[in-house]
């Protein structure tokens, strides 16, 4: 339930969103409209890092139309730590949708959970410690988009 007040639609939003929802099949199997790209999360692979970390994208120019952002569901198993790194041009913001670690940000460190939204801008040396035994899980967006070559290590 949302306890706060929503804020209205814009008409044709508003219109879009009232297409989508009455049609009678179920999301999995609706036809898109025309012009609409659906990504089906659970077809995506599963990637894994050296560090144990997991992930797969949600949305980004390797699987989607999409051009200038990418989308990642991550998950960093219980004691792993991501490879403090940075990346030159890249804004990117870790949203924590379970779990909880401890994210360091330029040398300095913030314990992170659920609801929690970390904004990185360019050049800022980061990394992500799954200090507990449960998996913490985030939802990483970039812009411009991920690429394996974007990633400066010490």
């Amino acid at each position: 339930m949302i306890n706060r007040p929503l804020r209205p639609f814009p008409t044709l939003l508003a219109f879009i969103a009232m297409s989508l929802n009455s049609r009678s099949a179920s999301p999995s199997s609706a036809i898109p409209p025309i012009g609409v790209e659906v990504v089906q999360i659970e077809k995506q692979p599963w990637y894994e890092a050296e560090d144990k970390a997991v992930a797969r994208e949600i949305a980004s120019p390797r699987n989607s139309r999409a051009q200038n952002l990418s989308i990642a569901d991550i998950i960093i198993p219980a004691g792993v730590a991501v490879r403090p790194h940075y990346h030159r041009v890249i804004e990117e913001i870790y949203y924590v949708t379970a779990g909880s670690g401890i994210m360091t940000l330029d040398g300095r460190e913030i314990r992170i959970g659920p609801g929690d939204a970390v904004v990185i801008r360019p050049g800022e040396r980061h990394s992500v410690r799954n200090d507990t035994a449960a998996e913490l899980r985030l939802i990483v967006t970039c812009t411009p988009p991920w690429t394996p070559d974007c990633l400066v290590f010490d």
